[in-house]
């Protein structure tokens, strides 16, 4: 009885997946001929059904992008990369969408150490600099065995030395994943997702405008008080707009 039973989960799952796949495959080839919003339907309809991976977020940012629809294109982008922090593909044509919205918005300029550690920690996502950390410890362990039955001085010294640098890139590899870990848990990004939003200086609709924004931008964004979140810029800019403007990534 248990065998039949785990038999029809199995023909369950496996139908469940070929029909994730049949609709991708479709998704696919309406995107290929030019049938954008047919492609944008049928990637939506794989993500309401929990499906989620790289390959379909880029695709249905591609799809919104073929639509001229920036901010749709540029939040999928954003979520590709969030799975996906290494895959250049999807940064470059990130970076193409970002040429073309309205705001351009200049970084506040960090130190070469800053970005090189931000870079690097962002070559991986957190969980897999954890495996890393692993694979680095049970490297570093082996290497320790073989130091203690090495029965040279010259090999105990070799063991020990390659130990030791599987140690430190372990304990590396770690440190990389909790300040991606951190800098995911301190900040929040979002997209603007309408055109010509007044960011207020304080959380009210008769406060003075500080600056405009436009479809398409990336924000960073803070406390909320009632119907307004706070957003902060790249270049240091804060204000206040409209929460229901804002797509969170």
């Amino acid at each position: 009885m248990t065998y039949y039973l785990y038999l029809l989960i199995g023909l369950i799952s496996y139908t469940g997946f070929s029909q994730f796949e049949d609709t991708f495959e479709k998704a696919n080839d309406a995107f290929a001929d030019d049938q954008f919003p047919k492609a944008v339907e049928l990637y939506t309809s794989l993500l309401d059904e929990g499906l989620v991976s790289t390959e379909l977020y880029f695709n249905l940012g591609n799809a919104y992008f073929k639509q001229n629809d920036l901010a749709n294109a540029i939040f999928h982008y954003e979520k590709a990369l969030q799975l996906n922090p290494a895959d250049q593909e999807v940064r470059e044509n990130l970076e193409i969408a970002n040429t073309q919205t309205i705001d351009k918005i200049e970084n506040v300029p960090e130190s070469n150490l800053n970005t090189m550690v931000y870079t690097t920690t962002h070559l991986l996502k957190v969980d897999t600099w954890a495996w890393v950390s692993v694979i680095f410890s049970l490297c570093f362990g082996f290497f320790m065995v073989l130091y203690f039955r090495s029965g040279t001085t010259r090999k105990k010294r070799i063991n020990f030395f390659i130990s030791i640098l599987f140690l430190v890139f372990g304990i590396t590899s770690l440190l990389f994943g909790r300040f991606q870990n951190q800098f995911l848990g301190e900040q929040s990004f979002a997209i603007i997702f309408e055109d010509q939003v007044q960011v207020r200086v304080e959380p009210n609709s008769r406060s003075d405008v500080n600056f405009q924004m436009n479809k398409g931008s990336k924000v960073s964004t803070g406390s909320t008080f009632r119907d307004f979140t706070q957003i902060e810029l790249s270049d240091g800019s804060k204000g206040w707009v409209k929460t229901l403007i804002l797509k969170k990534l």
